[in-house]
């Protein structure tokens, strides 16, 4: 038996391991080598002064560590354009009901009024569909910023030929606010790929990557601690 075998049997015994070789050889190699029987002596004091050795006293980290679960300014921006957006379509679809419900006789009635409410109606589903999915909000960008563009140039040539009531230009503030809310969200989640896009894949293939990293180091350095007789049997 070498030296370098013996001392690691000697720290495997005092850590509870098995040590691979039999006592009676490392006892006995211990007696032939004065240099081993020392190691073994300091060996032991320097285990049994670090199982007695007091506790040491850990710092109160829950501040610091409840820090870290608490929304961002950037969240909490979100959460709530989220919202005024979730109001503002109901808001679209208060609208929608009005239309359904009332008649104007000053802007026609029949199918025309009908197609008018289906069409805010889809607006009004859109927007909701942005504040519970505020990812997606980018996909909304060309159909409202064309309708609103289109909206507010009709309107003012409809307001300067007075064929349009102030109560019915009302009626398009839910549109253009959550038009305007859209590009707000969307912009807000411009910092994250989008599901299914290549920044996502490469941000999913870099997490494997890395998990797989830490997978092996972690193998490799248990292997390298094991004594010798879980070494051998490897």
């Amino acid at each position: 038996m070498d030296c370098a075998t013996a001392r690691e049997a000697i720290s495997a015994t005092l850590d509870g391991e098995d040590p691979g070789v039999e006592p009676a050889e490392l006892d006995e190699h211990a007696g032939r080598c004065p240099d081993c029987a020392a190691w073994r002596e300091r060996a032991a004091e320097v285990t049994r002064l670090a199982r007695l050795a007091p506790a040491v006293e850990v710092p109160d980290v829950t501040e610091r560590a409840l820090a870290g679960f608490r929304p961002s300014r950037r969240a909490q921006w979100r959460g709530g354009l989220r919202w005024a957006l979730a109001v503002t379509a109901l808001c679209q679809l208060g609208v929608v009901a009005g239309q359904f419900l009332t008649s104007d006789p000053a802007h026609g009635t029949g199918h025309l009024l009908n197609e008018t409410a289906a069409f805010n109606l889809a607006i009004g589903v859109a927007l909701l569909w942005v504040a519970a999915r505020p990812g997606r909000a980018r996909s909304q960008w060309p159909l409202l910023l064309t309708v609103s563009a289109a909206l507010v140039l009709l309107s003012v040539a409809d307001v300067v030929q007075g064929n349009v009531t102030w109560h019915r230009l009302g009626t398009h503030l839910p549109l253009l606010a959550g038009a305007l809310l859209t590009v707000l969200l969307g912009t807000a989640e411009r910092g994250s790929p989008w599901p299914g896009s290549r920044g996502d894949d490469r941000h999913r293939w870099s997490a494997r990557a890395g998990t797989d990293t830490e997978r092996a180091g972690t193998e490799s350095s248990r292997e390298k601690n094991q004594p010798p007789a879980a070494r051998r049997a490897a």
